[in-house]
């Protein structure tokens, strides 16, 4: 149904007028992937306003409310993007992804005629007055135009906009997922429920825990100092990179500290204090310390792979104390480090694989009871089916004696299941490592990672490169997995993958050796190779 004629006429007249100001620079081709767009800063304005006519478009589709956050992540601060949430917290839906990246490349004059066409395809009448939109931001300068070009076009379509300003990615899935259930849904509630599930599960800690934390220089250490009050006499925290000096992401940040394997700027830690580091909008996170090894001091990371293990063991071993009888799965992509997926299979953990991206490993892990999914770069949480929240809350109310089922059960009020929260998920570790009495170093030595090298390799076209098998094979072009075969056979126990980025244009080489120097010289080795090889392929094209 199309709406009420006057209504519609107003409506897209409105477009038509607010539109004029948000053209289309010439020579770029704008896509919805896997994080939602992402580029330079300068050129999203009319990509934002674009994305404001699809929101409220998908708002009057669902009638409910949806989540719209403005944000490049590990990104550069020059850059920016723009990312749409669904009512429960998830990403936005696959088939909307395509009317985002069309409606995002039609001119301004040819606007309202996809419009239409959109919504009568879609049977959304573009007069309606239901669902609306609620739009925050990380701390990127360029934050507050996005923001205001986006709400221009919903409100073109007469949407309503709630602007929360400046928070976390983690934050705004979760102030929409309550929105939507009708639970309380502001950033205080969020703070409040957090921080009070911690303090719970941890009600007879004798002396508060110590951690230092490298915000990145984004929207964490707001956060963080938030809970740092709320936590007070539970959690001492230190941080680092907190955005009064230094760049976003600049030599700090998860993305930084795991391609570097080394420990951020500026943050100063003994023998195993208990470190982590974040990235810009703070859904990822990563642990290290320094490890006594022959006397001498090391840097160790422990990644989502480490994560996905400790949670999925740590709420194994309650079902199993607890005597509940739920199924529990972790789900991987192909940059989880081998010896990970070994040592779940060894704890007879089901493991699954699927191509990089929250919205897959999201998927799958819903397949399961009890689903824990974490990408290596720290990206992940644990999702609770309805009957396994009945079920463990039930035998938690039941069985008073049962203190594996209460504590299992208040395990389950700290995740941030709606998407991955490097903030909650920092304090299920830290509860973790404190109820089982567990060292970073005897975490760390639950089993070895095998040695690895990524790098990131800049091409022209990202587009060039097609996976298969969960993106642990290229399909395309034609001959380039052959080449990378080859290059493998030379090492032994070796593994290596190459995927084009999902936020950049780039290609990004995992590879894996039983010695680290074998693993540098395979990564670098198809690294150059796959330059030259989608170089020469460019070329031929032209």
């Amino acid at each position: 149904m199309s709406g009420g004629v006057p209504g519609k006429v107003i409506i897209m007249e409105a477009v038509r007028a607010s539109s004029s100001v948000f053209g289309l620079p010439e020579g770029v081709v704008y896509t919805y992937g896997t994080a939602g767009f992402r580029g330079q800063a300068t050129t999203l304005p009319p990509v934002a306003y674009r994305m404001g006519l699809l929101a409220a478009l998908r708002a009057k589709a669902l009638g409910s409310t949806i989540g719209v956050v403005i944000t490049a992540s590990h990104n550069p601060p020059q850059d920016n993007g723009i990312k749409i949430v669904e009512p429960q917290g998830e990403m936005l839906l696959q088939e909307w992804e395509s009317y985002a990246t069309l409606l995002s490349n039609t001119c301004s004059s040819s606007l309202v005629e996809l419009l239409e066409k959109l919504s009568a395809k879609l049977d959304v009448s573009l007069s309606s007055k239901k669902g609306d939109i609620i739009i925050a931001r990380d701390t990127r300068d360029s934050g507050p135009e996005l923001v205001s070009a986006f709400i221009s076009g919903a409100q073109a379509l007469q949407c309503k906009v709630t602007n929360i300003g400046l928070c976390t990615t983690p934050q705004l899935h979760w102030v929409v997922k309550q929105t939507n259930i009708l639970k309380p849904n502001d950033l205080e509630d969020y703070y409040s429920w957090f921080s009070g599930a911690f303090i719970e599960l941890l009600q007879n800690l004798k002396n508060p825990l110590s951690i230092k934390v490298d915000c990145a220089n984004g929207i964490g250490a707001k956060s963080l100092s938030v809970f740092s009050k709320k936590l007070e006499g539970f959690l001492d925290m230190e941080v680092y990179n907190d955005g009064t000096s230094g760049k976003l992401n600049e030599n700090c940040g998860a993305d930084f500290v795991k391609l570097m394997q080394n420990a951020p700027y500026g943050v100063t830690y003994n023998e195993n204090e208990h470190c982590y580091t974040i990235d810009g909008d703070a859904d990822r996170v990563m642990f290290f310390f320094k490890q006594n090894y022959m006397n001498t001091l090391q840097f160790k990371l422990l990644d989502g792979d480490k994560i996905s293990t400790l949670f999925a063991t740590f709420i194994k071993s309650l079902l199993v104390e607890s005597d509940i009888s739920l199924n529990i799965g972790v789900v991987q992509t192909a940059y989880a480090n081998g010896s990970s997926t070994k040592f779940l299979k060894e704890h007879n953990i089901p493991v699954s694989c699927v191509p990089t991206g929250v919205k897959h490993l999201h998927k799958r892990a819903e397949m399961y009871d009890i689903g824990v999914y974490f990408e290596a770069n720290g990206h992940g949480t644990v999702l609770f089916s309805d009957t396994a929240l009945s079920t463990i809350y039930n035998v938690s109310c039941v069985m008073k004696g049962n203190k594996a089922a209460r504590k299992l059960y208040q395990f389950t009020r700290l995740i941030n299941s709606s998407v991955g929260d490097a903030i909650t998920n920092i304090l299920a570790i830290e509860a973790i490592l404190s109820l089982q009495d567990l060292t970073a170093a005897e975490w760390n030595n639950q089993y070895t990672d095998l040695p690895y090298r990524q790098l990131k390799i800049n091409i022209r076209d990202r587009s060039i490169i097609k996976t298969e098998d969960a993106e642990r094979r290229v399909s395309e072009p034609t001959g380039l997995q052959k080449r990378i075969d080859e290059l493998v056979d030379e090492y032994e126990g070796a593994r290596c993958f190459v995927r084009p980025s999902g936020t950049e244009n780039c290609v990004r080489v995992h590879a894996e050796c039983v010695t680290q120097r074998d693993a540098d010289k395979l990564a670098m080795s198809v690294g150059s190779m796959v330059y030259d090889f989608t170089e020469e392929l460019y070329k031929s094209k032209l």
